[in-house]
């Protein structure tokens, strides 16, 4: 026998909500909880959505959703009914939870307040309760529900700004439109009425404001705070939208392992919307489905940059990133010619590609495969790369114009002049970094190479530090040749006076400004040969904007007076670590942005150039005398005083034979103190401390 629940609740007197625990607690031990009251169950959730969905757990093994159907159409009709099933390594078929979704939530409250024994599926009792906010259909302001769909992204949206137009009050319509005043004075009407407003973040900052100050929180946690409210989770679900680039490096402050389990959950909510993903995390936690889980959930990535990861494959990516333009290895140990064959095959869409501090990578990938997109081409420590593959490969690049080719070996230097050769469209080249002496004695090498550049009519950024085989010969073949470059750098080229191959001087630095008139960068930074003669030569480059002159010991004010005075388009000067540069560099900049009003920056640390205080002040002059960019390595006089001075003082001792005299320290059992006195001055003598 079952009581009738009305009528008990109607009337007042006789129901004591303690009394009834305790009675049905006894009587019905199997059922763990009954209706207590309709007032006490809620129609509405916290943010005012009404409830449609329920919750629904405790479900019995083998659950269906036909049996499920079967115990809530008894209040009314269902709109969708969906079973969770467990997750791997539980009981086979075991469902974890259930939603039941009603059209109507007069008839989801008649199932909420519905007494429990009628409520049992195969003698187990259900737990029902209302839904979180967020699982909640919206209604507009007509009152039409808004079911979700597969485009769940685009209704959250619309859901959202539906959400925030039912905080404003109904008006008075205008030709089916509410006025912009009507809308603010209903507003200050109802939080004139309301003694304490309430209102959270959502209502007091933009989404400029918002999108600013989440990209200081980790998404990790966006994503779990987004079941805080209905609005929040479309305020996060449209910032995650707008994400656009994402480091695998800013992990490094959770205290979560990132795997690629983890990577896989974040690329799942960010990956659709990513043009740009830097893999930089250490190697050893991810693994080798990494390449699987970005070509999957990234289909609209454009930049990949991956950074010590020991993953051999990476063919998946081409079957998933259609878009990928730009891809970069660095510091990839496991990484072969096999890895990026089918990266860079004909129908590949990778214009720019670049391969950094590999031992394994020898070119072969690029012969055969044809790809018409591929522009820019990048080796930097690359050992095992061979030069004739790559002169073979060239021929199936037409549309290549950028060549860095940095750090490689000996033999690399020979057969770059048959590269060039073949390159007429090149626009950008990098040959830097090559210090072996080996082929200063093959002259020919030189000659070849610079008869290569005569080919580079299209040539426009330029390359060369710290590359000891570029000479006076090279920059004049440059000026003759290539009368359209804009940028060039030949720091460091044969920066040792005393070194037998003769560098770069003001002779090639001033045929180089006669014959190349559009450059707009120049860097003479550690020249051993450039003299003040060299610098003023740039006077004669109209378009000039940046002049890196660091470390030039002979260099004075006076050339670089003559730059400012000639040079109106000038706004960076560098001349860190010249220390005859006086503070006549201000003043002649001082006048120049009088003459031509300009932003104008000088980097002076190391010079001879006083404090700021001492300095006369212009609005639009930055003197800059606390970054020091001179590198004292590089300077033409450096000089190790630690094994300097060693060596010389071995040998002047070695060469005094009255001084020294190998019996005289022989320990001598009977005076062992004397010895170890004599020993101590004698390693002494010779630096061995």
């Amino acid at each position: 026998m079952y009581f009738d629940e009305e009528d008990i609740f109607d009337d007042e007197s006789y129901f004591n909500p303690e009394i009834y625990r305790l009675v049905t607690r006894e009587f019905y031990p199997n059922i763990e909880s009954l209706s207590l009251g309709k007032s006490a169950v809620p129609t509405h959730t916290e943010d005012g959505i009404p409830i449609r969905k329920l919750y629904v757990s405790n479900l019995p093994p083998k659950t269906t959703r036909v049996e499920l159907f079967g115990v809530f159409v008894q209040y009314g009709f269902i709109k969708n009914c969906w079973i969770r099933m467990a997750e791997m390594g539980h009981r086979p078929h075991a469902p974890a939870y259930a939603f039941v979704t009603y059209t109507n939530p007069a008839d989801a409250y008649k199932a909420l307040t519905a007494p429990s024994y009628e409520k049992m599926l195969r003698g187990r009792n259900l737990k029902v309760l209302p839904a979180d906010s967020w699982h909640q259909p919206l209604e507009d302001a007509d009152g039409k529900v808004i079911w979700r769909t597969r485009e769940r992204h685009e209704n959250d949206r619309k859901n959202c700004e539906h959400n925030i137009d039912q905080v404003v009050p109904e008006t008075s319509l205008n030709n089916g439109e509410a006025s912009n005043s009507e809308i603010k004075d209903s507003k200050v009407a109802e939080s004139a009425t309301e003694e304490e407003p309430s209102y959270n973040i959502l209502d007091i900052l933009n989404s400029d404001c918002l999108n600013y100050i989440l990209s200081f929180v980790p998404i990790s946690n966006i994503i779990r705070s987004e079941r805080v409210s209905k609005r929040w989770q479309c305020m996060v679900q449209e910032y995650l939208e707008s994400t656009r680039l994402y480091k695998t490096s800013w992990w490094q402050e959770q205290p979560q392992r990132l795997t690629t389990a983890v990577l896989r959950h974040i690329l799942a909510r960010v990956g659709a919307s990513l043009t740009r993903l830097y893999i930089d995390h250490p190697w050893s936690a991810l693994n080798d489905r990494t390449a699987h889980t970005v070509g999957k959930f990234c289909p609209n990535l454009e930049e990949l940059k991956i950074v010590s990861m020991h993953t051999k494959n990476w063919n998946p990516l081409i079957y998933g990133c259609k878009k990928l333009k730009s891809l970069t290895f660095v510091s990839c140990n496991k990484l072969t010619d096999s890895s990026l064959v089918h990266l860079v095959k004909h129908e590949s869409s990778i214009e720019k590609l670049t391969v950094a501090n590999n031992t394994h990578v020898t070119g072969l990938f690029l012969t055969g495969s044809n790809p018409l997109k591929l522009t820019s081409l990048a080796f930097y420590n690359c050992y095992s790369l061979q030069g004739t593959v790559l002169t073979a490969a060239v021929d199936t690049l037409p549309n290549l114009t950028t060549l860095k080719l940095d750090v490689c070996t000996v033999a690399m230097w020979k057969i770059v002049p048959l590269i060039l050769n073949k390159l007429p469209k090149l626009q950008v080249l990098s040959l830097s970094e090559y210090s072996s002496v080996e082929v200063c004695v093959y002259p020919y090498v030189n000659e070849a190479f610079c008869e290569s550049l005569g080919n580079l009519k299209e040539l426009k950024s330029l390359n060369l530090s710290r590359n000891i085989y570029i000479s006076n010969a090279v920059l004049k073949a440059i000026g003759q040749s290539c009368t359209k470059l804009e940028t060039i750098n030949v720091s460091s080229c044969n920066s040792r006076k005393t070194f037998p191959h003769p560098g770069v001087g003001d002779e090639g630095v001033a045929a180089l400004c006669r014959g190349c008139t559009n450059l707009r960068a120049v860097d003479l930074s550690y020249l051993a040969g450039v003299t003040g003669a060299g610098v003023a030569a740039l006077c004669r480059l109209p378009a000039l904007g940046s002049l890196t002159a660091r470390g030039l010991p002979t260099l004075d004010a006076a050339p670089l007076q003559q730059c400012l005075l000639h040079c109106h388009q000038l706004q960076e000067v560098d001349v860190c670590g010249c220390d005859n540069v006086s503070e006549d560099i201000v003043s002649a900049a001082i006048e120049a942005l009088n003459a031509r009003p300009r932003k104008l920056l000088l980097r002076v640390v190391g010079t001879s150039v006083p404090s700021l205080a001492e300095l006369p002040k212009h609005n639009l002059l930055t003197v800059d005398d606390y970054e020091d960019t001179c590198n004292p390595n590089f300077r033409p006089d450096f000089r190790d005083d630690l094994f300097d001075s060693s060596d010389e003082s071995y040998t002047d001792d070695m060469q005094d034979e009255d001084e020294f005299n190998a019996e005289d320290f022989f320990l001598d059992d009977d005076d062992d103190d004397d010895g170890e006195e004599d020993l101590e001055e004698y390693l002494y003598r010779f630096h061995y401390y």
